[in-house]
């Protein structure tokens, strides 16, 4: 396929046009770009010739992804010992793979509705639904930047409850078709649409979505920020758990603690090298402890064997503790996909944790009547259908994260906005504790109402109250996919000559 000097610079601009819808996201937080950048891309989209559409809307997605998820080389080079130009090469392939997506949808919608401009634009917004929720379980799923998370701060997060990430995002996409259509058919009526989705955004805001359940709680997060590069080092473990200790007693010294929250793998130890004894020793202070562990179940075995081992997390309560197992692994961080085509890279990464086993089942974790959590742990919480089945009734949610894996990038940032968003879903408090920060706690409504700086050792406490009640999202989950794919075909329906309808 010939590339013209025009083709390039399309290609160009969607590039750039792809790159400018991450400042949308955090740590920017310019969400108005969000509707804009994407027009631009729905607009060069409806002029773009058949066979380049695909092209098109792989550069534009390069330019998301390549941009917006650039921390991969972080985790994979600069902590995870991956040569340099290796490091490159997975950002550059891990963008591509996602970038595709897009193109794939751009295409579709081509030869779907060729020659049909208007049919194309009504089909977008929904289409890129679609493309969204592929891409949050083809592979194990990587459902980072997904459009909804540009309005964490902005009003059409009202529509959460409802539908979840993907009303949030049709509603950014209908926006941005809005604004193409107004541009491309000169029909500035077509804006009307934008107060339409704010008052409609504002109602939506009315409604209270959960009910508070008993006395409010107080809860400490401990941000002991361990350089990640020394966290596994043998000898450590005693001096690790008693910075731990030594800093929830600051938090538990001054005011009555409820619950203290440590973060992902804060104790770099073996559950099955611990006892009762260990954990009343570290939970002395009176409050329920929730922390990172590690799970090795064949330890127990004769002989002892490490070849089942969960990232985990522990909630020690009165004298007891429960058990939580991570679900949804990381890949090439946590287990590795594909092993006879991947499996020669884990020569080359020193990442500790990087062939785990995952759980399945039920993990209800609860503490004296008023204590009931809801648990994610590191990016567990990206899946938003995933975490809503798994709830339960819990009344408060929590995670637990290591983001010093990513280092000084976009991704700790894009992970608290992830946050934000799974609150408003559920409609539930959380409480995020990150190593390196940032820990934050995030009300019913997804507003961060307190959270620490990034990179220092800091306690912080808050009074959360929590919550019960099911959302329409809770409860129906991503109907809003089914719906698309509804509209899409109605469409096409539509738009096919009335002689071929049946």
């Amino acid at each position: 396929m010939k590339l013209t000097s025009a083709v390039w610079k399309t290609l160009i601009l969607n590039l750039v046009l792809g790159a400018l819808l991450v400042l949308a996201f955090a740590p920017f937080g310019v969400w108005v770009l969000a509707p804009i950048s994407l027009a631009a891309f729905f607009v060069l989209i409806l002029r773009a010739d058949g066979k380049h559409t695909f092209l098109s809307g792989l550069a534009f997605g390069y330019g998301l992804y390549g941009f917006g998820v650039s921390w991969v080389y972080v985790s994979l080079s600069t902590y995870g010992g991956m040569p340099l130009w290796m490091g490159i090469v997975a950002v550059l392939g891990f963008a591509g793979i996602l970038a595709l997506f897009i193109g794939l949808m751009s295409y579709s919608i081509g030869r779907l509705f060729k020659g049909q401009a208007k049919i194309q634009l009504l089909a977008l917004p929904f289409a890129w639904v679609v493309f969204e929720w592929m891409k949050s379980w083809v592979l194990t799923g990587f459902p980072w930047l997904d459009l909804g998370y540009t309005q964490t701060s902005a009003w059409m997060l009202a529509w959460a409850p409802v539908g979840g990430i993907y009303l949030v995002s049709l509603m950014v996409a209908i926006a941005a078709a809005a604004i193409a259509w107004s541009v491309v058919f000169k029909n500035f009526r077509a804006l009307l649409v934008l107060p339409l989705l704010a008052i409609g955004s504002w109602v939506t805001d009315q409604f209270e979505w959960s009910q508070d359940h008993g006395d409010a709680i107080q809860v400490g997060v401990v941000q002991a920020n361990v350089p990640i590069n020394s966290k596994w080092v043998a000898g450590t473990r005693d001096q690790l758990i008693s910075r731990y200790v030594s800093l929830s007693s600051d938090l538990t010294d001054s005011q009555t603690m409820d619950l203290v929250v440590w973060p992902e793998t804060a104790l770099p130890v073996y559950m099955q090298s611990t006892d009762q004894a260990f954990w009343r020793s570290i939970t002395a202070n009176g409050a329920a402890l929730l922390t990172g562990v590690l799970d090795a179940p064949s330890l127990n075995a004769s002989p002892p064997s490490y070849d089942e081992t969960y990232n985990a997390a522990v909630l020690a309560c009165n004298g007891e503790t429960q058990m939580y197992r991570k679900r949804h692994l990381v890949p090439f961080g946590e287990y590795m996909p594909l092993r006879f085509i991947f499996d020669w890279v884990l020569d080359y990464l020193e990442l500790p944790m990087s062939d785990l086993a995952y759980w399945q089942g039920d993990q209800p974790l609860a503490c004296n009547g008023k204590i009931n959590i809801g648990l994610s742990i590191c990016y567990e919480d990206a899946f938003a259908n995933e975490y809503r089945q798994h709830v339960g009734d819990a009344t408060l949610l929590v995670n637990i994260s290591e983001d010093a894996w990513f280092g000084d990038s976009f991704a700790p940032h894009q992970r608290l906005q992830m946050a934000q968003m799974r609150a408003r879903e559920l409609a539930r408090p959380m409480v995020r504790s990150a190593n390196s920060g940032p820990s934050a706690f995030l009300d019913e409504r997804g507003k961060v109402l307190a959270k620490t700086e990034q990179f220092v050792v800091q306690t912080l406490s808050h009074q959360v109250q929590p919550k019960t009640g099911e959302t329409l999202y809770k409860r129906f989950g991503n109907w809003v996919v089914l719906f698309s794919l509804i509209v899409i075909g109605l469409l096409f329906w539509f738009a096919m000559p009335n002689k071929n309808r049946r």
